[in-house]
């Protein structure tokens, strides 16, 4: 049995009463055929709370380099390398490690549509161009275009829409991290919850696969205040969803926070829990795309040691399978349509007081 997803007209969903995560791994083997890797690369982009030359400003949790991939590291955050040469490594190292022979051209560091849009057409176009050249016939999957929901609006979903037509499946990711303004505001995102539903309704109107980021473990969240953001999150009925824990990366204002004793983070262990309630609140048809950060070691203040990525999977599996539950087990359809003719996020600001932040 299967239900229809929300997000994308006609494809459907498997049914998750049998199982407990709908994995984005697994839908892209079965839409491909194979498992598809994805080709992180910095195209040179700032963030427009960021200076041009990306020293300076930005979120207080970002890392200064823009959370590239970690075979893209040391190449400067200043001054990127060629397209064709990060290409090239990216290639390298899945191919290497993984025997990768599908990939997705993925547009990473920074906000990769904070651009005109003339711009944007020619690096989008000259990455599928080197990719293309670089890989077999038909191993170039789609694209993927990391952003802010505030840099997005219809000539850029338009744009993005078009290479549709060359055969290549296209998100667009938009970092939502929050529903909360007053986590928003002392983040330093710079953007409200309205823009991001405006931009969800304009990818989706574009006929685009939305991922949405959140960020778990933000200082003065509660526990329900997190479930809470992966509610309104589900009110928009995204493609795919992807979780982050708190990380205090190294040069960054919340390392500098930290030190001073500001704020803390997160024990890892309420993790699967934690995950477990969000992802019951999704939609069943949402694709989960990563459960928590990936940084290296040296690249951060180490507080906890770091979850294991394929362990805290089973862990939340274990978790949902322990309940009796599965994702989108919760979620309630009826706030579709609603969201903007109430206030939400007066709403949501009530959230459960927050637990001891552990050991």
């Amino acid at each position: 049995m299967e239900r229809e997803r929300g997000g994308t007209a006609g494809i459907m969903a498997p049914d998750l009463t049998q199982r407990r995560i709908n994995w984005h791994s697994e839908r892209l083997k079965e839409r491909h055929g194979d498992r598809v890797w994805r080709l992180g690369i910095d195209a040179g982009f700032t963030c427009p709370h960021r200076s041009q030359d990306r020293q300076r400003g930005g979120c207080r949790y970002c890392a200064p380099d823009g959370n590239i991939a970690a075979y893209q590291k040391g190449l400067g955050c200043s001054t990127p390398l060629s397209l064709e040469t990060q290409i090239s490594r990216a290639l390298a190292f899945t191919s290497r490690r993984y025997g990768a022979r599908a990939f997705f051209l993925y547009f990473q560091a920074y906000t990769c549509t904070n651009a005109p849009v003339s711009a944007l057409v020619d690096l989008y176009e000259r990455g599928i161009g080197i990719c293309r050249r670089l890989i077999e016939p038909g191993q170039l999957k789609g694209l993927v275009v990391s952003t802010r929901p505030d840099c997005f609006d219809q000539e850029k979903a338009a744009l993005l829409a078009s290479f549709m037509a060359q055969g290549l499946e296209v998100w667009v990711e938009f970092g939502l991290q929050s529903a909360h303004a007053s986590t928003l505001a002392f983040i330093h995102r710079n953007h409200d919850t309205k823009s991001f539903l405006d931009a969800m309704e304009v990818a989706q109107a574009a006929g685009l696969r939305r991922a949405v980021h959140l960020l778990l473990g933000l200082p003065g969240e509660s526990r329900g205040q997190m479930v809470d953001s992966a509610r309104f999150t589900a009110s928009t009925l995204p493609d795919g969803v992807k979780f982050h824990d708190l990380r205090i990366v190294r040069g960054s204002a919340f390392a500098r926070a930290f030190e001073a004793g500001e704020i803390s983070c997160m024990h890892p262990s309420r993790l699967p829990g934690l995950l477990a309630d969000c992802l019951e609140v999704l939609p069943p048809a949402a694709e989960i795309i990563r459960l928590n950060a990936d940084f290296r070691p040296e690249e951060t203040i180490l507080i906890h040691p770091p979850p294991d990525k394929h362990r805290l999977a089973l862990q939340v599996e274990e978790e949902l399978a322990r309940r009796g539950t599965f994702q989108g087990q919760s979620f309630d359809r009826t706030i579709r349509g609603t969201i903007r003719g109430q206030s939400f996020e007066a709403d949501i600001e009530t959230g459960s007081p927050a637990p001891p932040a552990g050991p």
